[in-house]
């Protein structure tokens, strides 16, 4: 595994989660490939050879895995693993064990389940009865699939190359550490990077991180914990307004626009500079004036939804709040009255809110919620695309607002690097290291290993 503030020599192994305690598998099914060859191999060191095409499945049963080939149930015990029985082994679209059935988008609204195919070893053990899995390969072969995991294959070379360096920087620098009691370095969805193993990898992004191999973004001679989201919607967050109320110098709020234009809406500092950002279109590189919503479904990761990524409306009905809010914040509310920004960042995303509502015997009530994140889980069923919305309404009767329209700006946190950013300036002809120093200020490149 990886250790914290060490900048490695050589290429590291990654330990990467494929399957969470949260997924509650009990079982898993994988396909081995017709290359190379492959060993099955539980804790204290008994093998059994496997052959192209076999059927393996792993279970939990009583508090032990169980193993079964082509359904004919052979060994047990408390940890397999599937591993190459050569040190090399090639990697290309769809190389590598094929793992039926994987979450995609924990806890998001684009949440589905996939097939996958692993380069390198699958290590899988018992956890409370249930199944974890994980993916032992090089860094540079996991790179190569973050890359169109993320953003389509069809991107051009400066984006795949500045995701590629993007993530390499923020996998080794190893900041949050989330599944580490597992045994992972990282898991395989939105939470850390997204990682589908081989499955929709191409030549394009094996080539940029070839062409990238061991180049980080440094500042101060630590890697850069380099963030990135889908859509910032013009203007970058501030660190500090996300996680931990840090300053960090390089992921500080910024516009996301070419060298000398403004927009009349900026600075984000009222209620009113919001409304007029999110109810315009500024030419920012994330915008339509570099790439138009019906093209990106050119160039996202396939398992992304076509949208309206930098602009978004939804609108609920007074009843579809209420049954929503109370859904998701037990406010046991009759009606909602108000929905009242209190706090936001540099980008309009709003960090505090306060709901007021009539309660039973129209009692009146208030709840606030903290941070962006749980203000994106409470106002959609599944996950707000960001904080950064306006809340308009249309007045019923007792002035109780009839509807209540959300209109928004981007996707996800807006810290860091902005996908689609990245993807208008690379359509616009900036090189590799335009997008990283436009969205790191301050940070060098320099190749590690």
């Amino acid at each position: 595994m990886l250790q914290p503030d060490t900048i490695p020599q050589q290429e590291p192994l990654l330990m990467v989660g494929i399957v969470l305690p949260e997924d509650r598998k009990d079982n898993i099914e994988v396909h081995i490939p017709t290359e190379p060859l492959f060993i099955l191999m539980n804790e204290v060191g008994e093998t059994i050879d496997l052959q192209p095409g076999d059927l393996v499945r792993v279970f939990a049963r009583e508090g032990s895995l169980w193993a079964s080939i082509n359904e004919n149930e052979r060994t047990c015990g408390t940890i397999f693993y599937i591993k190459p029985a050569v040190r090399k082994y090639p990697i290309y679209t769809r190389s590598g064990i094929r793992v039926k059935d994987v979450v995609s988008g924990r806890d998001f609204h684009w949440r589905k389940f996939i097939d996958v195919y692993l380069p390198g070893a699958l290590e899988f053990r018992i956890h409370d009865d249930r199944i974890i899995l994980i993916n032992e390969v090089p860094m540079e072969y996991y790179l190569m699939c973050v890359a169109t995991s993320e953003m389509g294959a069809s991107c051009p070379d400066a984006l795949i190359e500045s995701q590629t360096i993007v993530a390499r920087s923020w996998m080794l620098a190893n900041v949050e550490m989330k599944h580490r009691k597992l045994g992972m370095d990282v898991c395989n969805d939105d939470c850390c990077q997204r990682y589908q193993g081989t499955t929709f990898l191409t030549s394009h992004s094996i080539q940029g991180a070839r062409s990238t191999t061991g180049k980080v973004l440094i500042f101060n001679d630590r890697i850069c914990d380099a963030r990135y989201s889908k859509s910032c919607g013009g203007v970058a967050e501030d660190y500090r307004h996300v996680w931990d109320k840090t300053e960090v110098p390089y992921l500080q709020s910024r516009p996301d626009f070419p060298a000398g234009y403004t927009h009349r809406a900026l600075p984000l500092n009222s209620e009113e500079q919001v409304s007029l950002w999110v109810n315009s279109i500024p030419k920012a590189f994330c915008g339509p004036y570099f790439i138009r919503d019906e093209e990106l479904g050119h160039y996202l990761g396939s398992v992304d939804e076509e949208g309206e990524y930098f602009r978004w409306t939804f609108m609920y009905t007074q009843n579809e709040m209420k049954a929503l809010l109370n859904l998701k914040l037990d406010l046991n509310a009759e009606k909602i009255l108000a929905i009242i920004p209190m706090a936001r960042g540099c980008s309009g995303r709003l960090t505090k809110v306060k709901i007021e509502y009539l309660k039973r015997r129209n009692l009146r009530a208030e709840h606030i919620i903290d941070d962006q994140y749980n203000i994106r889980a409470a106002f959609h069923e599944l996950f707000l695309y960001s904080s950064a919305f306006v809340v308009e309404t249309e007045p019923g009767p007792n002035d109780i607002p009839k509807t209540f329209t959300l209109k928004g700006a981007g996707w996800g946190h807006g810290v860091g690097y902005c996908q689609i950013g990245a993807l208008g300036m690379a359509l616009a002809g900036y090189t590799t290291e335009d997008i990283v120093r436009h969205y790191y200020p301050g940070a060098n490149l320099v190749t590690i290993y």
